[in-house]
């Protein structure tokens, strides 16, 4: 339909593919539309070998159907294990289970258990993942029966729908994910079709298998489990391989089957499926590296609608890596500088000292750093009163003494007693002709209505731009609600994780960002700042270019904008922090990565969580009286808060 609607025919239409495939079955016609046809002549229909070829792929997809059948029969079910499966919204048990939103190693260790059980009855129908169609996204294939207990053993440690683990650290937390039986009774890419390519080969027959040969490929057509190119196989016949693709071989569909060259901009689905479609989960797959996926199936509108590819021209993907990626610009005074968004947003270097009480309240060490030419925050927790700021932001002008240099001021939003002073404080400040530059929203992020009415205020002053800093995935979203209510007004995204070294929250760095990074990208007044113990050039450069997301988890490159450093900066000589403290924090040995979570239960590399005067945890070096803290905490809180309950039980 699609080539026919633009007037060409398959050959044509075929010479613009640079390279095909096609999800579990869908490899053949993938095969159907990369082969070389004659060109399009004024006698007859240019599409009648399409159509030859077609019915040749729909015989194979009988054979499909069909040797799958009889390879792994129809198995009854009890009605005890359909009803478990259909009051939990999984549907009626099949030999195929998709899993949505888990982790391969958690879902792993649930398969060796049900295996365990398997093999116990003498049985060799093992369970298997057989697709792969992203990071967390997998079929499982096997017996009904024992899917269901899959099923049923997985469900016992998932989170309760709406239950608030925001306080509870990252690795402790109940996965939140979906299952559900696809409506296939046959295992499809799995050891249990094992002798079914060959009873396929021998139903098709020679000289129908010599309609597929890999010399006959105009384009490459991808292998989904190695992504190999099909025209290279060897033999008369490619129908081998795709019979054991599709009976016997796992799919891994997002790193093999569609790890497109860098060269691909567009691919088009003709699936059926529309939005809804393979089309739909490539698009996810492929965020970041460039490639609009147009669903020809999808008759709607937005991204990717099939209306796009018959448009005039045709939109294009940018690519994470390019757009974002730092780069180095000479200016008019001879010397180099690192630009990024962040940089150019403040015509200053990508590195910037967030808002900390005590150690940003003083003004020497704040008007130091302002005159070394990086971004820093006036902390305003250690000022009570409007006579307090002002003589403040005083002091600072009179100590950096260079004309332009203007103060951002970090701001509790959770603590309303200051805030009811300092926003409009700050506002009428910069009216004034005040060095007011930005504004920080810190602890706590308004509803996007309280946003939209204080980025007026500031827009409306002259003030150059606002900073927030969310502490989970809904605080990163709500950010990137307010900055599309706000699109003509720069906001700095300050994400720091619980591995920050003052207040922190108990979220993982990566994960968040993951899951939030296309969004953010999505909006150009955004400008994304890394904090989380960053401390040197080696750890932040991975992070500079996004090769952290590439490298860890095999996805598009994920620049930061800029980074943040905070609780190591008390120990700079400029700081006020006295000479002990700095020798305790020096002396800390600290710890890698993945155990800084350890520190909610015990000193962990000299460092000790417990709960801030705010009510949330906090990193301190693990003294004496932090450990007393401590104590406190997991002792006389939670009696209060136990005598509070029963006072109010009674």
């Amino acid at each position: 339909m699609y080539g026919k609607g633009s007037g060409v025919g398959p050959a044509e239409l075929g010479s613009k593919f640079a390279g095909a495939t096609g999800h579990s079955q869908g490899v053949v016609s993938a095969l159907v539309i990369a082969r070389e046809y004659p060109a399009a002549s004024a006698d007859g229909d240019a599409w009648e070998p399409f159509y030859e070829q077609a019915v040749r792929g729909l015989t194979v997809l009988f054979q499909i159907g069909l040797q799958g059948t009889l390879t792994f029969p129809a198995r009854s079910i009890s009605p005890a294990l359909q009803s478990s499966s259909v009051e939990n919204g999984e549907g009626v048990p099949t030999a195929m289970l998709a899993i949505n939103g888990l982790e391969l190693k958690t879902l792993e260790k649930q398969i060796a258990q049900v295996n365990g059980h398997v093999q116990s009855e003498g049985r060799d129908e093992t369970v298997s993942v057989s697709l792969v169609n992203g990071t967390k996204a997998f079929v499982v294939t096997g017996d009904a029966k024992d899917l269901v207990g899959l099923a049923d053993g997985l469900r016992k440690n998932r989170a309760p729908p709406g239950k608030d683990q925001s306080k509870v650290p990252h690795s402790k937390r109940l996965p939140i994910f979906s299952m559900r039986f696809l409506p296939i009774n046959v295992p499809y890419h799995s050891h249990l079709l094992k002798g079914a390519t060959q009873a396929a080969l021998a139903a098709i027959g020679d000289s129908d298998s010599s309609f597929w040969q890999p010399s006959q490929l105009k384009c490459a057509v991808y292998n989904t489990e190695d992504g190999s190119d099909m025209r290279q196989l060897s033999g008369a016949s490619i129908l081998e391989s795709v019979f054991n693709q599709i009976f016997t071989s796992p799919i891994h569909w997002a790193s093999k089957a569609t790890n497109f060259p860098a060269s691909a901009t567009h691919a088009l689905d003709f699936g059926t499926g529309g939005a809804s479609g393979i089309g739909s989960l490539c698009a996810r797959n492929w965020e970041g590296r460039g490639i609009r996926t147009i669903m020809l199936g999808n008759r709607g509108e937005g991204v990717g609608a099939g209306k796009e590819a018959w448009g005039k021209s045709v939109p294009f993907e940018s690519k994470w890596d390019e757009r974002f990626h730092p780069r180095l610009v000479r200016t008019s005074d001879g010397r180099v500088h690192l630009d990024t968004p962040f940089s150019r947003l403040l015509s200053k270097p990508p590195l910037m000292v967030g808002g900390m009480t005590p150690t940003t309240v003083k003004a020497g060490f704040v008007s130091a750093v302002l005159k070394a030419g990086y971004h820093i925050e006036l902390a305003g927790g250690g000022h009570y009163n409007e006579k307090a700021v002002r003589a403040k932001v005083a002091e600072i002008q009179k100590l950096v003494d260079q004309p332009g240099i203007g103060v951002t001021l970090n701001c509790l939003y959770i603590n309303q007693r200051q805030w009811t002073f300092q926003l409009p404080l700050w506002i009428k400040m910069k009216e004034e002709g005040e060095p007011v530059e930005g504004l920080c929203v810190a602890a706590g992020i308004p509803s996007t209505e309280k946003a939209k009415e204080i980025i007026d205020g500031l827009r409306q002053a002259g003030i150059k731009h606002v900073s927030f800093k969310p502490g989970s995935v809904d605080g990163i979203r709500q950010v990137v609600n307010i900055a599309a209510s706000n699109p003509d007004f720069p906001i700095i995204l300050q994400w720091t994780g619980g591995r920050a070294g003052g207040h922190h929250s108990c979220e993982d760095f990566h994960a968040p960002i993951l899951a939030t990074y296309a969004s953010i990208r999505q909006h150009p007044n955004i400008k994304l700042v890394a904090g989380s113990g960053f401390g040197d050039a080696d750890g932040c450069y991975p992070y500079l270019t996004g090769e952290w997301s590439e490298k860890q988890f095999g996805l598009a490159r994920m620049p930061f904008d800029g980074f943040m450093f905070a609780s190591w900066m008390m120990v700079a000589k400029e700081a006020h922090t006295s000479e002990s403290v700095k020798q305790l924090i020096v002396d800390a040995p600290g710890v890698e990565d993945g155990q800084w979570e350890l520190t909610y239960d015990k000193p962990t590399g000299g460092i000790l969580t417990v709960n801030s005067e705010l009510g949330e945890p906090i990193h301190k070096v693990a003294t004496r009286g932090v450990k007393l803290w401590a104590e406190f905490d997991k002792y006389v809180s939670s009696s209060l808060s136990l005598q509070i309950s029963l006072e109010h039980a009674f």
